[in-house]
């Protein structure tokens, strides 16, 4: 795989078309630590056409099916992912997406114990390939009352991506920003184009306190990348080309217009 276009491999998956993929993961969080999960993928109607007419021209379809337009983030596929969120989810229900700009689905996801979920920083991409650097950068919870009556939960992110990616930040912020060709730097930022992953939890409740920056009303955002911000910048498009994992991503690109990262190892989030 390219180097300059690992970053969105790392993230989601970087796509030949244009226009990428939009992933946003809701957490609604009840004072019992049960709750739902709203999860929220699309991509571009050009880029969705322009894949379309690419599966169109592989082989192996049944004839009968061969003229049938292939169908991003079906209903099956967000079934499939309860899984994948952690012990005891389970598949509520899914709306499909289609407009004139977007197309793709929003599920929703049913959860009794928050400290079995597992959230993937690198969301599901359905029918699309999956990247090839392998897991490790799942956020796990912890969740505890009070006597008092509040409900504390407590987001873990992965020490180990920490660790390394303290280091990796420290080595470049010390180095020559890297040249990448005009060719290669002009497909990033076709690749990097609508390419947005969030990750937030929105509490059922009245927030008490958190050591997160980033509240609004009962949400603590836990991860924003809006890459679109990137897209004028051509030295920091370079500077972040080749980020061995999202949390040296994030250590990169924490005081960048559209990024919201939490840097601590944990986040916690008090409510009622």
């Amino acid at each position: 795989m390219p180097a300059f276009i690992r970053l969105a491999a790392i993230i989601l998956v970087a796509s030949c078309a244009s226009g990428c993929i939009t992933a946003i993961t809701s957490i609604k969080l009840r004072p019992d630590g049960g709750g739902t999960i709203e999860q929220t993928l699309s991509m571009s109607a050009a880029a969705a056409a322009q894949l379309a007419t690419l599966a169109k021209g592989f082989g192996g379809e049944d004839q009968g099916k061969a003229s049938a337009e292939p169908e991003f983030f079906s209903e099956g596929e967000m079934k499939s992912a309860a899984t994948k969120f952690g012990t005891g989810v389970t598949f509520v229900s899914s709306t499909p997406i289609k407009t004139a700009d977007r197309v793709g689905r929003v599920a929703t996801y049913a959860f009794t114990d928050i400290t079995k979920l597992r959230i993937d920083q690198k969301p599901q991409t359905g029918d699309l390939p999956a990247p090839t650097e392998a897991g490790g950068e799942d956020m796990l919870f912890r969740f505890s009352k009070s006597p008092a009556g509040t409900s504390t939960l407590t987001v873990v992110f992965p020490e180990a991506q920490l660790e390394e990616a303290r280091k990796e930040a420290v080595e470049k912020q010390g180095s020559v920003t890297p040249q990448v060709d005009p060719a290669q730097l002009a497909m990033m930022k076709k690749l990097f184009e609508g390419l947005r992953v969030e990750i937030g939890v929105d509490v059922l409740g009245t927030i008490v306190k958190t050591n997160s920056p980033y509240v609004t009303g009962s949400r603590v955002t836990l991860l924003e990348m809006n890459f679109s911000e990137l897209l004028t910048n051509d030295a920091l498009l370079a500077s972040v080309a080749q980020p061995k994992s999202i949390e040296e991503a994030k250590r990169l690109l924490k005081d960048v217009k559209g990024f919201k990262v939490n840097l601590d190892r944990e986040v916690t989030i008090e409510f009622k």
